[in-house]
């Protein structure tokens, strides 16, 4: 079996104001609103295994992400998934273009030191923000591929 392997958009909507400590990172309190994530799926597995282990309530947090994404009122909307040649850093820049804010330091950059953060926020609602970064990513000629809420869970089967 073939996995996609490279860089994904995770977009999530928090539906009530959340505390949270992820990692070493210290407490973060993020209020209700859309968030993008972006992580990398580059190991065993690729984008579905590491999707898969978002998707899920239940896990032992491995990463900042896991943190968030085991909380209740916090729930997966949409993934975009891009090739390698489109990194973390990279993509970070693009979300930062289109108006969405950086917050939590160092949430998600492990590998990226010199990044500020790798969890976005966005002022418009999970719709708005779907139909914003899908648009500039055809723009400016980002090779994605959009997976929705329904089409997620039969991603992974």
């Amino acid at each position: 079996m073939s996995f996609l392997k490279g860089s994904y958009l995770l977009v999530l909507s928090i539906k009530k104001r959340v505390r949270l400590k992820p990692g070493s990172l210290g407490r973060v309190e993020l209020p209700p609103g859309c968030y993008v994530y972006v992580g990398s799926a580059k190991g065993p597995g690729g984008f579905e295994k590491r999707v898969s282990r978002h998707l899920r309530k239940v896990k032992k947090a491995r990463w900042h992400i896991d943190y968030l994404t085991r909380t209740n009122g916090v729930k997966v909307e949409s993934v975009f998934y891009t090739s390698p040649e489109y990194d973390e850093p990279m993509l970070t820049r693009f979300l930062s273009s289109l108006g969405l804010h950086k917050i939590v330091k160092g949430f998600g950059t492990t590998d990226h030191p010199d990044d500020f953060s790798h969890l976005l926020f966005s002022e418009k609602s999970v719709g708005g923000t779907v139909r914003k970064i899908e648009s500039a990513m055809r723009r400016r000629r980002i090779s994605f591929r959009l997976f929705k809420k329904s089409s997620l869970r039969s991603l992974l089967q």
